[in-house]
């Protein structure tokens, strides 16, 4: 863990990939208004909001769910991993411990990168770009407003407390922070399972192919820029996030260890959605993609087995890893 300076007044906990898979899926059409002007749709350039019910499955064996990809000698066995998930999560890992012994290759998805120079950059005075001429509450719908001042009053600050900065940093902070402090929390969970895969425990092992991550806070600077509707899209994924809580991120993981799929995907992205539904940032998500569905193709060639570890919404959505392989020809087997 890493202790930084206070941001703005407020606290800034970033941990593992801002709530992906434990922040849900939003049904039917999402519309932000400014003041008075006609409602804005921003469904379409939300690269994850639609996935592919037919992937969705829960498992029946123990522990996560898995999808099979096959062609005629070789089965690339892929596990579904959440976005966040608690340090430490319990899951039983008798299914993937076979799975990886004798595999031929472990493929490890993209995930997100920090650094430090970069979070320091969005701290104001540094980060020039997200702060506000106007007060930014001043900017806000009512409702909008109402819940930002809820928020921050059931936290104790003063309603101003984010007056200078763009609605979407705004939304960062809020859905992240902690303590007063400045902390990153890196998930350890592909990390447990690289550690496995490199066990005496196995028989054989595989290599291990990790693939590149994205650059989460080079994602963040982005929003800078982005227009009103979507910096008032990402301050409301970041008060859902808020208002959800860990309580919420405990259980979506929980369910995850169980396979329960439809319900994990069902959970609140949070300030997840902002980040896909940015055209720069949802171009970052689709390179992962195309790196998983290159990397899964390659061990698709050597006969036997492999297994990758991808996000689960990369995976399940439409135009995603699983989808794209199907495209491809490859037989995409659900779990079971």
């Amino acid at each position: 863990m890493l202790i930084l300076p206070r941001i703005a007044a407020a606290g800034l906990t970033l941990s593992l990939l801002l709530g992906g898979s434990a922040l849900a899926q939003v049904q039917g059409r999402n519309k932000v208004s400014i003041h008075q002007t006609k409602p804005v749709d921003l469904t379409p350039v939300d690269s994850q909001a639609n996935l592919v019910e037919e992937l969705i499955v829960n498992a029946r064996l123990p522990g996560p769910a898995w999808w099979k990809v096959s062609d005629g000698d070789t089965t690339v066995y892929v596990m579904g991993v959440p976005a966040f998930t608690p340090r430490k999560q319990d899951f039983d890992d008798s299914v993937l411990r076979r799975r990886l012994d004798g595999a031929n290759v472990l493929i490890i998805g993209q995930e997100p990168e920090v650094r430090i120079l970069s979070l320091l950059a969005l701290i104001p005075g540094r980060g020039k770009q997200f702060m506000m001429a106007t007060p930014m509450r001043e900017t806000l719908p009512p409702e909008l407003r109402a819940r930002l001042e809820k928020q921050l009053k059931a936290r104790g600050k003063p309603l101003s407390e984010y007056d200078d900065m763009k609605p979407a940093l705004a939304g960062f902070v809020i859905a992240n922070s902690r303590d007063g402090s400045v902390s990153i929390n890196v998930g350890d969970l592909t990390d447990r399972i690289r550690d496995l895969a490199k066990s005496k425990d196995l028989k054989v092992q595989p290599r291990v192919k990790k693939l590149d991550d994205y650059d989460l806070i080079g994602m963040v600077k982005s929003l800078a820029e982005a227009p009103q509707p979507l910096q008032e899209l990402c301050l409301d994924a970041g008060l859902r996030q808020a208002e959800n809580g860990l309580a919420s991120v405990r259980e979506t993981a929980e369910q995850w260890a169980e396979g329960q799929v439809r319900e994990v995907v069902a959970a609140d992205r949070g300030f997840q959605r902002c980040l896909a539904s940015t055209p720069w940032i949802a171009r970052q998500f689709k390179d992962g993609q195309d790196d998983a569905v290159s990397a899964i193709t390659s061990a698709l060639k050597k006969p036997g087995k492999a297994v990758a570890v991808i996000e689960l919404r990369s995976l399940l959505t439409e135009g995603g890893v699983l989808d794209r392989l199907r495209a491809k020809g490859f037989t995409v087997t659900a779990p079971e």
